[in-house]
């Protein structure tokens, strides 16, 4: 467990048509099994959750005084979107929910998608990639997508332009949603 260790985490979660209802749900559940690893306080580790997909939501800001069973009940309210995947106004949206920010206090996003970007998100990606990697924010991406996808490079690119350096503590690629159980990142955010 994170003990009382400051920290600024915002998730960053893909509710796209790509993603689909079931893998939502496992998204959900692993997302709440990250946030169990806090302690959750305004001492402590404070937790904010952007939703999205071609619209974003806050359903949890960094100011909330939420509980870490309040926090995991919106999550699991949060509900199956299933549009375009705009994850460059996603990420703007995030930097806004860290502008609430401690002063001096690490500040951690973890977005988790697994699709290209929807060409129709007008909020340029790279621009924004590079603004939260400015203000301070350290990026760590988890990507669901098959090697033998023909677009697999081209992803990953995408992914190695979100996360923070270095790319190799900060990217994940997996296969399948069913494999987030088996990535621990406590190390990485602790």
């Amino acid at each position: 467990m994170c003990r009382e260790i400051p920290l600024e985490l915002v998730f960053v979660i893909d509710s796209s048509e790509s993603v689909g209802p079931e893998n939502f749900e496992v998204v959900k559940d692993f997302v709440n099994a990250i946030i169990d690893q806090f302690t959750v306080s305004q001492e402590a580790s404070r937790i904010g959750v952007v939703h999205y997909s071609h619209l974003n939501t806050v359903v949890v800001d960094l100011q909330q005084q939420s509980s870490r069973e309040e926090i995991k009940a919106a999550v699991r309210a949060m509900p199956y979107l299933g549009e375009g995947t705009f994850t460059g106004s996603a990420m703007l949206q995030a930097r806004k929910v860290f502008r609430d920010s401690r002063p001096h206090v690490r500040k951690v996003a973890v977005v988790l998608t697994n699709v290209l970007l929807d060409q129709r998100d007008l909020v340029q990606f790279k621009e924004t990639a590079s603004e939260n990697h400015a203000e301070g924010i350290e990026v760590l991406i988890i990507g669901v997508v098959k090697k033998t996808d023909p677009l697999y490079e081209e992803f990953l690119s995408e992914m190695k332009t979100v996360a923070s350096d270095p790319k190799e503590e900060h990217v994940y690629i997996i296969d399948d949603f069913l494999l987030l159980p088996a990535i621990v990142m406590r190390n990485k955010m602790c």
